[in-house]
C-alpha cells in the first residue's frame, strides 16, 4: 500500500521546474513534490471553506428571510386581529349606545305614564331601569392573538347579554302599549258616550300651547330607536294628551256630595210653574239655603249677575268650546272677567228668578249646545 502511494506521488508530482524569462534573462525555479503537494492542498481547503462558509451563510439568510417572513405574517395577523376586535368593539358601543337610549326612554315613559295607569304595570317594567354598567358588563380590553378561545368566550357572553336585554326590553314596551291602548281606548269610549267628541277634536286641534311652557332641550337620539318604541312613545304622548284634556272638563257637580240631591233631570219634563211639558236644559241640584257653589273646572267668568228666569246667574268660559251656567243663586261671588280655578266658591245657592225653592241650575254647553251634566260626570267618573 506505502509503494502505491509512493508511486502515485512521484507520479503525479514530479519534481517540475519553471523557466522565467525577464529582461533578456531566463531564470529556472524548481517545485519540489512536496511543494506542489502543499499548495494543491492550501487551494483544496480554502476552496473547501469558502464552500462551507458561502453554504452557511445562505442557510443563515434563508434562516433570516424565513424569521422575517414569519415575523411579518404574525404582524398581519395580529393587525389584522386588532382591526376586527376595534370592529367588534365599534359595535358593541353602538349596541350599548341603543340600549341606552332604550333604558333613558322607558325610564322616561315610566316616569311620564299619567297617575290612571295602576301602580302594578309601573312596578313589572322597574326591573330594567338600573343603568347599564358599561365596565362591568360589556367592557373588555383587546387579547393576544394566543388567546383567541378568550376572546371568543367574552363575545358570545356579550351577544347573550345583548339579546337578553333587548328582548327584555321589546317584552316592556310591548306590556306598556298595551296598558296605554287600553286606557286611551277607555277615555275615548268615555268621551263619545259622553257627547264629547267636538270638544275632543278642538282639543287635538290646539297646535301651539296655551299655558306656559319650556325649558331645556333634551331629545332623544331616535336614530338610536327602533320605529316601534317611537310609536308607542308617540301613544304615551297622545295619552297624557287625553288624560290633560280630561282634567280641564267640568268632571264633577260644582257641590259637595253630601250637600245636595237631583231635584229635577235633564231633558224632557212637566214644567214646575205651568206643568206642560217643557224641555229642561240643564239639571236642578237641591240642597240647604246658601250652600257654597264651586267652578267644576278652570275659565273665566263671561256673566255674573241677574238673567231673567235664572234669577242670580253666573256663566264659565272653559277650554275647548265648553261653557258652564249657574242660576236661581243667592249670592254671586265673582265678577264678569275673573279668572276663576276649579273648586274656587263662585256663589251661594238660592232661589231666585224662575224658582220653586232653593237649589241650582246647573247647564253645560258644547260650542252653544246644551249637554247632559250629569251624563258627562258619570262618563269622567267611570275613567278615573
Amino acid at each position: 500500500m506505502s509503494l502505491f502511494i509512493k508511486s502515485f506521488y512521484h507520479r503525479c508530482f514530479p519534481t517540475r521546474q519553471l523557466l522565467i524569462r525577464q529582461n533578456g534573462e531566463v531564470k529556472h525555479l524548481v517545485l519540489a513534490p512536496w511543494l506542489q503537494l502543499f499548495t494543491i492542498l492550501a487551494l483544496c481547503i480554502t476552496l473547501i471553506w469558502v464552500t462551507v462558509s458561502s453554504f452557511r451563510i445562505y442557510n443563515q439568510t434563508n434562516k433570516i428571510t424565513h424569521i422575517e417572513q414569519s415575523q411579518q405574517t404574525k404582524q398581519t395577523l395580529w393587525q389584522h386581529q386588532i382591526e376586527q376586535q376595534k370592529a367588534l368593539q365599534t359595535q358593541q358601543r353602538e349596541q350599548l349606545a341603543i340600549l341606552e337610549q332604550k333604558q333613558i326612554l322607558l325610564q322616561s315613559m315610566i316616569e311620564s305614564l299619567p297617575a290612571s295607569i295602576s301602580n302594578e304595570t309601573i312596578d313589572s317594567i322597574n326591573e330594567l331601569t338600573i343603568p347599564i354598567d358599561e365596565k362591568s358588563d360589556f367592557h373588555e380590553p383587546l387579547v393576544e392573538a394566543s388567546n383567541k378561545q378568550a376572546a371568543l368566550t367574552y363575545s358570545d357572553a356579550f351577544s347573550t347579554k345583548y339579546e337578553q336585554l333587548t328582548k327584555a326590553y321589546q317584552n316592556n314596551f310591548l306590556y306598556l302599549e298595551k296598558q296605554i291602548e287600553s286606557r286611551h281606548k277607555t277615555i275615548l269610549n268615555m268621551l263619545e258616550g259622553a257627547g264629547l267628541e267636538l270638544a275632543l277634536a278642538q282639543h287635538l286641534a290646539q297646535t301651539k300651547p296655551l299655558v306656559a311652557q319650556g325649558g331645556p332641550y333634551n331629545n332623544f337620539d331616535e336614530s338610536k330607536l327602533p320605529k316601534s318604541f317611537l310609536t308607542v312613545a308617540d301613544k304615551l304622548l297622545a295619552l297624557n294628551n287625553l288624560e290633560s284634556f280630561l282634567t280641564e272638563l267640568p268632571n264633577a257637580l260644582p257641590l259637595e256630595k253630601a250637600k245636595y240631591y237631583i231635584s229635577s233631570q235633564y231633558g224632557l219634563r212637566k214644567d214646575p210653574m205651568n206643568n206642560r211639558k217643557a224641555f229642561h236644559k240643564g239639571v236642578d241640584l237641591a240642597g240647604w239655603h246658601k250652600t257654597e257653589i264651586f267652578a267644576p273646572a278652570n275659565g273665566t267668568v263671561l256673566r255674573a249677575g241677574r238673567n231673567g228666569g235664572y234669577g242670580n246667574f253666573i256663566e264659565i268660559q272653559h277650554k275647548n268650546g265648553l261653557v258652564t251656567r249657574f242660576g236661581h243663586l243667592n249670592k254671586i261671588k265673582v265678577k264678569k272677567g275673573q279668572i276663576v280655578a276649579k273648586n274656587d266658591v263662585i256663589g251661594l245657592m238660592g232661589s231666585t228668578g224662575r224658582s220653586t225653592s232653593t237649589h241650582l241650575h246647573y247647564e253645560v254647553l258644547l260650542d252653544g249646545n246644551h249637554i247632559n251634566p250629569l251624563k258627562i260626570t258619570k262618563a269622567l267618573s267611570r275613567v278615573r
